[in-house]
């Protein structure tokens, strides 16, 4: 978050502590899930860890901010965002 994301989730999945598999998910910020926007602002990658308790997976998803010159993020904005123009008087 402080190198400029909008939002990241992070989802740890597996034998953690008890010998039953559990999900923990820890999330900050803002976070888009479905739809067009989430293919082009949001970055996810899975790794698995081998312990000698068993596998444990972890998710990471990152949602990128907008931006028009295109490096640091996206292009296009959210479909959600709306300009006001102010009226020119003429």
């Amino acid at each position: 978050m402080e190198s400029g994301a909008k939002g990241c989730i992070v989802t740890v999945t597996g034998k953690l502590r008890a010998q039953r598999a559990k999900s923990m998910k820890f999330m900050d910020g803002y976070m888009i899930h479905s739809g067009k926007p989430y293919e082009d602002y949001v970055k996810t990658a899975t790794r698995h860890c081998l312990l000698q308790s068993g596998v444990i997976g972890v998710k990471v998803a990152i949602m990128l901010p907008w931006d028009p010159t295109g490096i640091l993020g996206p292009k296009n904005p959210l479909p959600d965002v709306v300009t006001v123009l102010e009226k020119i008087n003429t």
